[in-house]
């Protein structure tokens, strides 16, 4: 399995920046064919990855040729088609000077609650598909004939403390906190940076007692860092903020799971708790990142008049307001 790595490498990076720009453009759609689109996507991503890691539960053999026929169908079928004329279709009807009333799917923006569970969603299974496909393919862990439904979820759980994991997630933390630099207010920037300098030191990412020792030793330093900038927060402000507060009490919650389930791993070997453990951190970071940015902020809930400037509502609105007062 080792000469798959010259493949997986490379896919694992065009992977990573792939998903970092779908959760930038996640945050900033503006209409509901926007967001379909980028449902599509994250479904397409999933797709791609359910695929091969059936072929392989079928089989127990994992080749490229058999990945590259199934990524290549899902792209095609899944992805592209349905995106592509999702938004021939959008750029035909914004165009359209006759025009009136809102574009398809406009009710989309009406739930963003709703919206923003099914983007969290979908990007957790692709970061959790994508890691146990890439450890089945480099060989990390494998299955036997005759496994279990049980022996499949011990699988899945390890995956998740490994590197194809740990450092993908926390190359697209990095990338969507250098996208949402001037987007996300400077506290939680800092905070999510702090999230994501944890996620790396996860001891269980690579096979080396030096940095298993150390990075532990590290991850506790910056959790108390962290803990320092909540008794700090908490003390300063007198107008708290209930979102960030929210954030930091998932935040600290996730990483004392995680440090139970280091001790249940140095004492046992078990990972599930630490895997469950860093799954809640991705959705709490994602979570974050996509309400610190504005998910949902540019949504126009009213009709969207398409027309001359004379047609547009806004004077209209200014006008009433002006009245008002």
């Amino acid at each position: 399995m080792s000469y798959l790595i010259y493949y997986l490498v490379p896919v694992a990076f065009l992977m990573v920046a792939f998903i970092s720009w779908l959760i930038t453009r996640c945050a900033r759609a503006r209409t509901g064919i926007d967001n379909l689109i980028l449902l599509l996507l994250l479904a397409m991503m999933v797709a791609m990855l359910v695929g091969p890691a059936y072929l392989y539960l079928a089989t127990l053999n994992f080749t490229i040729g058999d990945v590259a026929i199934w990524e290549i169908a899902v792209f095609m079928s899944v992805g592209m088609m349905p995106g592509g004329v999702l938004l021939f279709a959008q750029y035909w009807m914004e165009g359209d000077p006759e025009r009136k009333g809102p574009l398809p799917f406009s009710n989309l923006l009406r739930h963003v609650t709703r919206l923003r569970a099914a983007y969290i969603l979908l990007l957790l299974l692709s970061e959790i598909l994508m890691g146990w496909t890439f450890d089945l393919a480099s060989g990390l862990i494998s299955l036997s004939e005759g496994y279990t439904a049980a022996a499949v979820v011990r699988e899945v759980s390890y995956s998740l403390i490994t590197y194809w994991f740990v450092f993908t997630m926390v190359g697209e933390m990095t990338l969507t906190l250098l996208a949402f630099r001037k987007s996300i207010r400077r506290d939680l920037l800092a905070l999510l940076g702090l999230q994501t300098v944890i996620m790396f030191l996860t001891p269980t990412a690579l096979a080396s007692q030096l940095w298993q020792t150390y990075a532990l030793y590290l991850e506790a330093a910056v959790m108390t860092c962290v803990m320092v900038f909540a008794i700090d927060y908490l003390r300063r402000k007198k107008e708290r903020d209930h979102a960030l507060l929210n954030y930091l009490g998932l935040f600290i919650a996730a990483n004392a799971v995680m440090m139970a389930g280091y001790l249940l791993w140095l004492v046992s070997g078990d990972t599930l708790l630490l895997a469950l453990s860093l799954a809640a951190e991705t959705v709490v970071y994602f979570d974050a990142v996509l309400t610190g940015a504005g998910l949902g902020r540019s949504f126009v809930l009213g009709p969207v008049v398409v027309g001359p400037p004379d047609l547009h509502p806004l004077p209209q609105v200014i006008d009433s307001l002006a009245n008002a007062s």
